[in-house]
């Protein structure tokens, strides 16, 4: 089944559950806050609908998770954005990752695995300067956004609602039990985002290089506290018996490639990164499978450090700070310096 007619199907269990005086397209468009106009074009399947469409419309109208993804369906689809200069907002890309994030933790039984190839994402929106800097990045080299054509990193990107977006966004990561598979190399990729604008001049000072690599330290030591605690919590808190589990594996055979694996009340659902910043979602039985079984084989070659095996944590960590003291230090080795 193609997904514009898994997107009917959903419409049609929809429909089939409000009274005969209802109007359907009034019903919808008011839910989503959305046109008339826009709702035909999502019921008919000309429009797709989105993740947290699918939650609102589900909760609203007691959907099961089975119901909504039609997780018994035999074809392959999936759904995604492609962000590009021209279409992506930061603000807008934090509330979408926001609503994903409470659509996820909405669920009774839920569990986030990220497989890691940088450091998570959502660890930087907890230090706002690495936010700031994250976005200055992909903004600038990877979209090629022309109001930064000429520009330099300043925190003056630290603008309010990220600030707080992010923080919100942070707080529904830690209200979801998870699981993090780490690689000492996962480090290297912000370093060498680093690496790269200090050789292409692109930092306005060299006070706000080292703003970037003190918080760098400061991001570790709470990725760390929270492994020890084998709990997700902010930065200057304490854990508490709303904080959420937190299991971190560490592999020294494979890096991840950022992909997400959610279990949703027992179903599961497959987040794809491609191109650094977009991202497919999956939700066919037979490759969330496939991919479970992947990640899981994967976690049972690697050393669980959260809770467990102080030794073998204190060394990663020790590992992670080192590298970042050899960049900061211009001993990093990039084909720049050769």
């Amino acid at each position: 089944m193609e997904s514009n007619e898994l997107q009917q199907a959903f419409f049609q269990q929809i429909r089939s559950k409000l009274p005969g005086h209802l109007s359907f397209v009034d019903e919808v468009a008011e839910l989503l806050n959305i046109s008339n106009d826009s709702a035909y074009r999502r019921i008919r399947g000309e429009k797709g609908i989105s993740l947290e469409e699918i939650g609102k419309l589900a909760a609203h109208y007691n959907l099961s998770v089975d119901q909504v993804l039609k997780l018994k369906m035999e074809g392959g689809t999936f759904t995604g954005k492609y962000i590009t200069a021209e279409n992506f907002d930061f603000e807008k890309y934090l509330e979408q990752m926001l609503a994903e994030l409470k659509f996820i933790a909405s669920f009774k039984q839920k569990e986030l695995i990220f497989f890691s190839k940088d450091i998570p994402v959502f660890h930087y929106y907890a230090f706002p300067e690495l936010a700031a800097f994250k976005y200055f990045f992909w903004m600038k080299t990877l979209l090629q956004f022309q109001p930064l054509a000429n520009s330099l990193f300043s925190f003056d990107l630290l603008i309010k609602p990220l600030v707080e977006i992010g923080g919100k966004v942070v707080a529904a990561y830690n209200s979801i039990p998870g699981t993090e598979i780490m690689n000492i190399e996962n480090v290297n990729t912000t370093l060498r985002q680093i690496e790269y604008c200090k050789e292409t001049y692109l930092f306005h000072s060299t006070k706000d290089i080292e703003i970037i690599f003190s918080r760098l330290h400061e991001m570790t030591d709470h990725i760390q506290k929270q492994a020890e605690a084998a709990l997700k919590f902010s930065p200057g808190q304490q854990p508490n018996s709303q904080s959420a589990e937190y299991k971190v594996y560490v592999n020294d055979f494979i890096i991840g490639d950022n992909s997400n694996l959610v279990t949703l009340d027992g179903n599961k659902v497959s987040y794809l990164t491609h191109s650094q910043i977009n991202f497919i979602l999956i939700h066919n039985p037979a490759f969330t499978e496939y991919n479970s079984n992947f990640i899981h084989n994967v976690i049972k070659k690697s050393i669980l450090i959260s809770d467990v095996d102080e030794k073998y944590r204190a060394r990663f960590f020790y590992l992670m700070h080192d590298r970042i003291e050899q960049c900061r230090n211009n001993k990093m080795q990039t084909i720049g310096k050769l």
